[in-house]
């Protein structure tokens, strides 16, 4: 069978909604808009596990874990009016199951300096907001990934969510395994295999597409997604979550595809 590992795809910068994160079950906040993602194989990765402090001329998380591994970033902005606790406790809830330890919280004024955090330590200013309006959580799973989330409210009134997942090298049996690749038109066929699922279990569905006479390959992956959501009908839809990778899939994925992957229980 196929592997698709979670850190293998280009740069996901056009998705709202949906990104990787999804794989451990992290489901964005409503109307949560993606600004930017990117994915980095075989990087050094500073895993904060305090507060950010002055550290001679430069700025620093007061402890790191510090490993090799592959890195996922993605950045969302929520609007204005959303409440930044019910953000923050949307997220914790999620990343908090499954046996996952919490390693590493803070907020408001205990995390440090929001300008720190956004520029010396996260490298992106979109970040910066008002120093007690910001939250930390730092979660690892049994499988030992890691994700760190960062939480603050820009000057604009905007809420700017940073989620990071890092697969360390040392961690074994964290690829994702393609347990089926089917036509996305072949709606029958994708019933019949998402009824046969054991019970509790769901997976996500990558939908590959390409550019039409009337379409992007974005929006016609968004088509795909509709005509199989409604082929599955209430009953099974709630057991697959499509992810559209438009045309940046890899060439093994074919096109017009759905590629699905079991959720880790």
């Amino acid at each position: 069978m196929l592997k698709l590992r979670m850190m293998s795809f280009f740069s996901l910068a056009f998705f709202s909604g949906l990104s990787f994160a999804g794989m451990l079950g992290i489901e964005p906040y409503r109307e949560a808009q993606l600004v930017k993602s990117n994915s980095q194989a075989g990087q050094i990765v500073d895993i904060p596990l305090g507060k950010i402090s002055r550290a001679g001329s430069g700025w620093e998380p007061e402890r790191v874990e510090r490993l090799e591994g592959d890195l996922f970033s993605s950045l969302y902005k929520i609007h204005r009016n959303a409440v930044l606790s019910d953000v923050y406790g949307h997220y914790r809830s999620q990343m908090t199951v499954d046996g996952r330890t919490v390693l590493f919280e803070c907020d408001s004024r205990s995390c440090g300096s929001s300008n720190a955090w956004a520029n010396n330590f996260f490298g992106d200013y979109l970040l910066y907001g008002p120093d007690q309006s910001q939250f930390l959580l730092v979660v690892k799973n049994t499988q030992d990934i890691y994700q760190v989330l960062y939480i603050n409210r820009r000057g604009a009134g905007d809420v700017m969510v940073r989620l990071d997942e890092v697969k360390s090298a040392q961690a074994n049996g964290t690829e994702f395994e393609i347990v089926a690749q089917m036509d996305v038109q072949d709606i029958p066929r994708i019933r019949r295999f998402v009824s046969a699922l054991p019970a509790g279990q769901t997976l996500v569905g990558f939908v590959t597409s390409q550019k039409t006479a009337g379409l992007s390959a974005l929006e016609s992956g968004d088509q795909l997604i509709s005509v199989m959501q409604a082929g599955l009908g209430d009953r099974f839809q709630d057991r697959v979550r499509f992810i559209n990778l438009a045309d940046l899939g890899r060439e093994s994925l074919g096109v017009n595809r759905v590629s699905f992957v079991y959720v880790r229980q």
